[in-house]
């Protein structure tokens, strides 16, 4: 096994970071006949940048033989929690994931949280064997689903649910609720990418971010709320449309399967440390 070395991430690395993490997921994806995570590199390079802008202390690379990118991954401070991921390696079987991994837990256990989470590909074994060689334990099991472009759903069942933009004033709630519900702080997050909020009886027992077809963040109080907030997302887009959903509320899948979604993978939700408050009705 090469010597792997870490440094942090700079502005110069973004292209070749996003280039390394598109090729490793799509490299993943092929194995396993998956979606792609990246549809492109330039996107890839999109979402190294806002991480990297976001949290610098949690982005890091591995450096290889000649000054090349062999590995990138990123973890971010969510409140008492830290996420970890993206993470990708030019080549398996180099140390390159444990030593990231290994390293952004340094970062975030110095941040002070109780809890580190991650998750990854159900089926794959390398993955699974990384993270509970490092005390990470499942907390959630979610089915990544696809659905077509099929015709909008109907948006029923609504039980006196209130759907509408957020407004600035909706943000605090909507930061409480996700606080109480996951223990997550992602407030800048939230305000960046929510584009529903529900409410019932003028408060705040829902939110959804969908954009491009792609769902999520999102949580509810009730499962059916997080069902017409998914109905009313897809009826506002026309094209395909993608989500990952927490099976850990029963009737969850259901509700997914109705609206015309598929499942074509299923990814486990690990943590290090403390197990969350709940596990709501969610899409990750």
């Amino acid at each position: 096994m090469a010597r792997v070395e870490t440094r942090a991430l700079t502005a110069k690395d973004l292209p070749a970071a996003g280039a390394l993490l598109h090729a490793a997921y799509d490299r993943a994806a092929r194995e396993r006949n998956l979606p792609p995570r990246f549809h492109s590199a330039a996107e890839a390079v999109q979402i190294a940048e806002e991480l990297w802008r976001e949290e610098r202390e949690g982005a890091l690379v591995v450096v290889g033989e000649g000054g090349a990118l062999a590995g990138v991954g990123f973890a971010r401070r969510m409140g008492d929690w830290a996420a970890l991921g993206p993470i990708g390696s030019a080549t398996s079987g180099q140390g390159t994931g444990g030593a990231l991994v290994d390293e952004l837990c340094v970062r975030a256990e110095g941040w002070g949280g109780g809890s580190i989470r991650a998750s990854f590909d159900a089926g794959d074994a390398r993955a699974f064997a990384l993270f509970s060689g490092r005390s990470f334990a499942v907390v959630d099991t979610a089915a990544r689903l696809l659905r077509g472009a099929l015709p909008a759903p109907r948006v029923d069942g609504a039980r006196g649910l209130e759907l509408a933009a957020p407004r600035p004033a909706d943000l605090e709630a909507m930061v409480e609720l996700d606080r109480r519900l996951t223990g997550l702080e992602r407030g800048t997050e939230l305000a960046r990418v929510v584009t529903l909020c529900a409410r019932r009886r003028g408060a705040v027992v829902g939110f959804l971010s969908a954009r491009a077809g792609q769902l999520g963040p999102g949580l509810a109080l009730d499962v059916a709320d997080l069902g017409v907030m998914m109905a009313r997302a897809l009826a506002d887009h026309a094209g395909p449309a993608a989500a990952l959903l927490s099976t850990a509320a029963p009737t969850a899948m259901l509700a997914a399967l109705g609206l015309g979604f598929r499942v074509v993978g299923v990814e486990i939700v690990a943590v290090r440390g403390l197990a969350p408050p709940a596990r709501p009705p969610q899409v990750y």
